[in-house]
């Protein structure tokens, strides 16, 4: 048996659940780091791909900015 499958049996958790957990986390990393990488930005470069700095999040979690 391998190293992973004593793990999820001594664990008793369904593979799945365990991967939508991993999924989770990956996503927050992710999410974190283009949050990081816009706010980092200049006013003048958010302008520049129509965002403005409090539109941030948003973007960051939804991938485009908000069009009233």
């Amino acid at each position: 048996m391998t190293e992973i499958a004593i793990f999820l049996a001594r664990l008793r958790t369904p593979p799945w659940r365990l991967m939508a957990i991993l999924a989770w986390l990956a996503r927050g990393r992710r999410l974190r780091h283009e949050r990081r990488h816009l706010e980092a930005m200049p006013d003048f470069m958010l302008k520049d791909i129509g965002i403005s700095r409090s539109e941030i999040d948003y973007v960051a979690t939804h991938g485009k900015a908000r069009r009233s």
